[in-house]
């Protein structure tokens, strides 16, 4: 069954409406470097994720620089920390290492630049990309869209060919993102066969809302998708 992430909370209300829809993880946008409407202290985040119940993953989503992350990672104390900017292959190993020794694993996001299909970053062919992140010791790839306007949440997503070509390539979990929808997320889970999905834009009612029946629907739909083994 894939594994189902829901980001972007702004307050507890959202986190105790995914943990009882079913989500596996609870996401939470922390000092982004780049202007997003999920963003929310490390304070609040701390104490937002502190709210989430046993056996739910808390996801501390941010980026920058490698000191910066390391501090937000110390004061949150997540599971996971998503590393959402395009950090070289080296310093993405050098926080993985680091979180490691804190009992956090890194999931690094590989964004995809809708307008060009290129990776973003130092390494523009999406599968070399994936391949060298795959050796820095991260827990997992997420793979997300970017434009112009927003470096996530765009509510576009990474052509399906090129997913199942990154998901092909890599012996480490691959998560979907990027315009996935109730609408749509159970086709994109049957095509791709990731690990997990990742869902922001896609069940809000307005920017930084969620809403209610598109999270319970999201949920339901790409946990009931039948997953052929690879």
């Amino acid at each position: 069954m894939v594994r189902v992430k829901i980001c972007g909370n702004t307050d507890a209300a959202q986190v105790s409406l995914c943990a009882e829809a079913g989500a596996d993880a609870i996401g939470v946008v922390i000092e982004y470097p780049d202007p997003v409407p999920w963003n929310v202290s490390r304070q609040e985040a701390r104490r937002l994720l502190s709210a989430a119940p046993p056996f739910v993953s808390r996801v501390a989503v941010t980026g920058g620089d490698a000191g910066r992350v390391l501090s937000i990672a110390r004061h949150v104390r997540p599971h996971f920390l998503q590393l959402h900017t395009d950090n070289s292959p080296e310093e993405t190993r050098f926080l993985a290492r680091r979180l490691s020794a804190l009992g956090i694993g890194v999931i690094r996001v590989l964004r995809i630049d809708i307008a060009t299909g290129r990776a973003c970053g130092g390494i523009i062919d999406p599968v070399e990309a994936a391949l060298a992140l795959q050796g820095t010791g991260i827990a997992a790839l997420l793979l997300d869209a970017r434009t112009a306007a927003m470096p996530a949440g765009t509510g576009q997503g990474v052509s399906r060919s090129l997913a199942c070509r990154v998901r092909e390539a890599l012996s480490i979990p691959l998560i979907l993102a990027g315009g996935l929808t109730p609408d749509n997320v159970s086709e994109a889970v049957a095509e791709v066969r990731p690990f997990g999905v990742d869902v922001i834009s896609g069940v809000e009612a307005a920017r930084g809302v969620k809403d209610p029946e598109r999270v319970r629907q999201f949920i339901r739909r790409a946990k009931g998708t039948y997953v052929s083994p690879a």
